[in-house]
């Protein structure tokens, strides 16, 4: 169905993702930090991008709580994959954090941990558009 780029250092969401989304239909490519995000959105060119607003900047780097927001600002910085739909993943749910995000071109936000994966894919595939069967 969708190449899908999960962005995350959390053992436990990449394990779940790397499970249930496959299920699904859709292929997972995995991210471990911001710059390896913004490198494989280059690559491989998702169709969306689940990004974990709390990572490290790069590889063997400190976890930092604007990493995620940096590294959506890079890839949306880029023409050819500025299209690609970004949904933050983060366990922040403070209103300036939401502006933040929403100012750097997240299409939306799954709130950290997950509670309800049911909801996430109904997320994915609204914003995967009318072209992507669901």
């Amino acid at each position: 169905m969708a190449r899908i780029l999960l962005a995350d250092d959390d053992d436990d969401m990449v394990e779940i993702c790397s499970r249930l989304l496959p299920r699904r239909g859709h292929e997972v490519i995995l991210a471990r930090d911001g710059a390896d995000a913004v490198a494989k959105a280059q690559e491989c060119r998702p169709d969306i991008i689940l990004m974990d607003m709390r990572m490290p900047e790069s590889a063997g780097g400190q976890v930092n709580d604007r990493a995620g927001i940096e590294a959506t600002r890079q890839i949306k910085a880029i023409p050819e994959i500025a299209g690609i739909p970004v949904l933050a993943l983060t366990g922040h749910m403070m209103s300036k954090f939401k502006e933040n995000i929403a100012e750097v071109g997240c299409v939306g936000m799954v709130p950290k941990p997950i509670e309800d994966f049911g909801a996430l894919l109904a997320l994915i595939d609204r914003h995967l558009g009318p072209s992507s069967p669901p």
